[in-house]
């Protein structure tokens, strides 16, 4: 990580993260501390069509961003001057094709989007799966570039015609604002599923069987130098950034680490909003990524481990709008009464297809064993303990890696909002978890990382911060396997109906 000069004055860093329901700005002290009245936050969303489209227009994307900034520097008023550092986060997976100019030329495509599956299930069939994983670390999916731009140049060849370069909106951003391009951070060239994760680098064989030139990617800085130097107007309109260190920006997932446990160097981190992940931060490269896992290196000595879901909080808000029992209802009252598993339903959650450890685009919701006396709060409870055995596979292949640690890290907006769903974690786990107090820890996270560059420490007591812990149930955790057992069936039974593959 690159280490830059430091004023001789109090810090603060403006943390800028761009999500997929808003974009945030927020001041944070040396602390990683949010500074109270400063966050700026401006909702954004997706595009979505029904072809399984999710993408959004790059500039418009950029006036969000732009907005977010101005907000937060007129909340801090004189308080501006202090910023010291900018970092930032980005949703990952994001890129765009622009031309010679660094105009776009399509909108920014994202994760979700899955309208590439079958350009990697052909993929799948074409290359050397084992071969690519392990340099990638990461398997042939529709989340990854191998996909999309190959289904680019197939249904779109005249828009790529016209695209020199394809970039990340970190990139577009920094562009815009400095007027050249920025380095590529590891962690977003990783999660491309191009990189070559041994020599931290774009892999060739990847390129190569795709007809790619390494020209017309961004040029990736494993060390994270940062930009100086705004160019007009951006100079004249926020005079306290114009000559600041902006570092390049992050994927979220490492971000969203970094803020939940940023001093426990062997936590495993859960984090479950609209989606959901399972992530450890270790020693990079791993020897050998599990299957059903990815490995997103971040620095030239450590790697993000782990796997996601695309099927979190979202598997609540769909239930909770489909039923009208639990609509508008807290779902932690709605489910109150109800016993572990007591319902007797099974559910893959796939509202979104899966991501691990089956990594099956096409994979489709089911529930079964309902029954005519199931209950809407049946439903609800079935479905967060549906997601908790889910996370619990990718769990299950971290531990042996990584060894079985003491306790769980655990946050994001659908378990702060929840205790049930929380102690439901602990339970499956067999394990104690601690539910992080940080709001937005994905912002803190890039806060702490130009903090760590800038050579401030983090403190380490996570009490400070008010996180809570939470004791497994034993007893529930003898039901919960017994229930995942369950789901590992239907999954088996499923496979070949909706394209799953039994991990």
């Amino acid at each position: 990580m690159a280490r830059v000069e430091v004023a001789e004055r109090a810090p603060l860093i403006l943390s800028i993260d761009v999500g997929s329901s808003s974009v945030r700005a927020t001041a944070h002290t040396a602390g990683g501390t949010p500074l109270p009245g400063s966050e700026a936050q401006i909702a954004s969303s997706f595009d979505t069509t029904p072809d399984g489209g999710v993408q959004i227009d790059a500039d418009i994307l950029f006036d969000r961003l732009v907005q977010a900034i101005d907000v937060a520097l007129q909340r801090l008023g004189p308080q501006a001057d202090l910023i010291q550092g900018v970092g930032a986060s980005v949703f990952a997976s994001s890129v765009l094709g622009v031309d010679a100019t660094g105009e776009p030329r399509t909108p920014v495509y994202t994760y979700a989007d899955t309208r590439c599956a079958a350009d990697a299930a052909d993929l799948r069939q074409e290359w050397d799966v084992p071969a690519s994983y392990d340099r990638t670390g990461t398997p042939l999916h529709a989340s990854y570039l191998p996909a999309r731009l190959r289904w680019l140049r197939r249904t779109q060849p005249h828009v790529v015609r016209q695209v020199a370069r394809w970039i990340t909106f970190g990139e577009y951003a920094s562009q815009r604002l400095f007027g050249r391009p920025c380095g590529l951070g590891l962690s977003l060239a990783a999660w491309s599923g191009m990189l070559n994760r041994r020599e931290l680098d774009w892999d060739l064989a990847t390129l190569g069987a795709l007809n790619v030139d390494p020209s017309s990617l961004g040029a990736i800085d494993p060390v994270g130098d940062p930009l100086r130097g705004l160019v007009a107007p951006w100079r004249q309109r926020w005079p306290a950034l114009a000559d600041v260190p902006c570092f390049p920006a992050l994927g979220d997932g490492l971000c969203s680490n970094l803020g939940t446990a940023p001093a426990d160097a062997d936590a495993i981190v859960f984090n479950i909003g609209t989606s959901a992940a399972v992530r450890a931060l270790v020693p990079g490269p791993v020897r050998s990524v599990p299957a059903g896992l990815w490995e997103y290196r971040i620095d030239r000595s450590r790697s993000l481990l782990g796997g996601a879901e695309s099927n979190g909080g979202i598997v609540v808000a769909w239930l909770r709008d489909l039923l009208r029992g639990v609509r508008g209802d807290n779902p932690d009252d709605v489910i109150a009464h109800l016993p572990p598993d007591g319902h007797g339903l099974t559910v893959l959650p796939f509202l979104a297809g899966e991501r691990s450890p089956g990594w099956d685009d096409s994979a489709r919701a089911t529930i079964h064993g309902a029954r005519l006396n199931t209950q809407p709060a049946d439903l609800l409870l079935a479905g967060i303990e549906a997601v908790a055995y889910r996370l619990a596979a990718i769990y299950d292949l971290l531990v042996p890696v990584i060894g079985e640690p003491h306790v769980v890290h655990v946050s994001g907006g659908a378990l702060q909002r929840s205790d049930r769903w929380t102690q439901i974690l602990a339970d499956v786990l067999g394990r104690p978890v601690i539910r992080s107090a940080v709001a937005e820890p994905t912002s803190r996270g890039a806060a702490i990382w130009a903090l760590q560059a800038l050579g401030h420490t983090i403190p380490s007591d996570h009490e400070a911060v008010g996180d809570q812990p939470f004791e497994p149930n034993l007893a529930h955790h003898a039901v919960y396997q017994e229930a995942r057992a369950r789901q590992r069936r239907l999954y088996q039974r499923m496979a070949g109906l909706g394209g799953l593959e039994a991990p």
